[in-house]
């Protein structure tokens, strides 16, 4: 049996320790990678599988445990021998290209073998067969900021194989690219491993990726919570994990569902022509939450219960975003569903309050000829959650009777914008384009809230 590339014993990586604010970023891992394998990270966003990838690599220092590269222990080694695996072994693709601007295509592919002492002939000639076989030739003689995001991802590709790595390393190669640009670039890091017999190692949040990969490994909250072996691409079984659950496969949403059905006749092109706002809608949702579509409508269904039942039921809000999917949750990991069950307590905990002002004021006949309370709740809430600081009274003034007139309905949500972003002495409050964004916004969904 071909022995383990990598292997990970007992590894942990835990910052600020012993601080109020420490955080174990990786418990316990145990893990083993061989040569030739197509190995995926998997997890949402904050479940260490970045940290994983780092700490394997060496670039992350801060652990404890064992890591094995070909029988060497790297957290022992010295720098200059951790930088000469890095010179020979390893590869590394990020999200951000990480392209020096100032240097021509060719001269960052290169770049590596200038640390190597490689003769320049040689460099720039193993440069341009690369460049040559990942399309991108033509653009050689030109600057980073010249290329399409797609063309230097090829690039980066191209420069962290220069060396002739063993093994691969990608943190989320694809996460700035269009849907084309990384359906090809995925396809080239599958070739490097079937062709070239690259170990290839990628961190990613996109099941998609899933089909690419040997093997998965599963992350949430710092572990590995699972492990799914595939005997080939086309071809997997699934290992369980200690409570016996299976990986489930990733169902086809309701609403792309219906629409095969009922189009069945059409052509894939046809089909794919009325598929567009469809993958628009997914593909936004992923760039802005780092969620599908459905992820997100099932987390609206919570804050529609919590809106309904009352904030005494948020723990089971919780509970469904944290537990696993085969038990009938979402999948988050702890941190992320605690900070998204928050903000929605806040902002729903803000309208009650603003309820209760307006049942008190109904209860009592209150008229305010000027500002009354629930108009200072709203701003103390709104500068308290985003940090305001005004220091002169004027401009305090103004904010408030801008806010005011939006709570009874005098102006529209443009008026307020203008009214908080024209300047002080054009008889406005001044504030930043950004945070006038970010009040209005906020302020919109506190008048939607009252509204039952």
């Amino acid at each position: 049996m071909a022995k383990p590339l990598i292997k990970v014993e007992k590894l942990n990586v835990t910052y600020n320790l012993g601080k109020s604010n420490e955080v174990r970023s990786l418990k316990d891992i145990n893990l083993e990678i061989y040569p030739n394998e197509f190995v995926v990270f998997f997890g949402p966003s904050g479940c260490g599988k970045s940290t994983l990838l780092y700490a394997i690599s060496g670039l992350e220092t801060n652990v404890t445990g064992k890591i094995f590269f070909q029988d060497k222990d790297i957290t022992k080694l010295s720098k200059v021998e951790l930088e000469l695996i890095h010179q020979r072994k390893i590869g590394m693709i990020f999200q951000a290209y990480y392209l020096i601007n100032s240097l021509s295509v060719l001269g960052n592919v290169s770049l590596p073998l200038v640390f190597m002492e490689e003769d320049d002939a040689v460099g720039k000639k193993k440069a341009e067969e690369l460049l040559t076989r990942f399309g991108v030739i033509t653009q050689a003689k030109k600057l980073p900021a010249e290329l399409s995001g797609g063309q230097q991802q090829r690039v980066a590709i191209a420069r962290s194989l220069v060396n002739n790595p063993e093994i691969i390393l990608a943190d989320e190669p694809v996460g700035n690219l269009d849907s084309k640009s990384a359906d090809e670039v995925m396809n080239l890091l599958k070739e490097l491993n079937e062709k070239n017999n690259k170990t290839v190692i990628l961190v990613t949040h996109n099941i998609d990726h899933l089909k690419l990969a040997n093997r998965v490994f599963y992350m949430k909250d710092g572990c590995i919570i699972k492990t799914e072996v595939k005997e080939s691409v086309s071809t997997m079984t699934t290992k369980a994990d200690e409570t016996g659950a299976q990986q489930p496969t990733q169902a086809i949403p309701k609403d792309l569902e219906l629409i095969i059905r009922t189009y069945s006749s059409l052509s894939p092109t046809q089909l794919g022509t009325m598929l567009i706002p469809f993958k628009a809608k997914q593909i936004i949702s992923e760039v802005l939450t780092e969620m599908s579509v459905e992820e997100v409508s099932q987390i609206e269904n919570q804050a529609q219960r919590l809106l309904m039942r009352g904030l005494e039921n948020s723990n089971a809000t919780l509970e469904f975003l944290d537990a696993e999917v085969e038990s009938g949750g979402l999948g988050l990991n702890r941190k992320t569903a605690e900070a998204i069950v928050n903000k929605i307590k806040n902002i729903i905990q803000e309208i009650r309050t603003l309820e209760e002002i307006e049942a008190k004021k109904k209860e009592t006949g209150y008229k305010a000829e000027g500002i009354d309370n629930e108009t200072i709740q709203v701003r103390k809430y709104l500068f308290d959650l985003y940090d305001v600081n005004i220091k002169n009274v004027k401009n305090l003034e103004i904010i408030d009777k801008a806010i005011d007139d939006r709570l009874k309905n005098k102006i529209d949500i443009n008026a307020l914008k203008e009214k908080l972003d024209l300047p002080f002495d054009e008889g406005g409050a001044g504030l930043d384009k950004r945070l006038v964004r970010k009040l209005s916004r906020r302020l919109e969904l506190l008048i939607l809230g009252k509204y039952n």
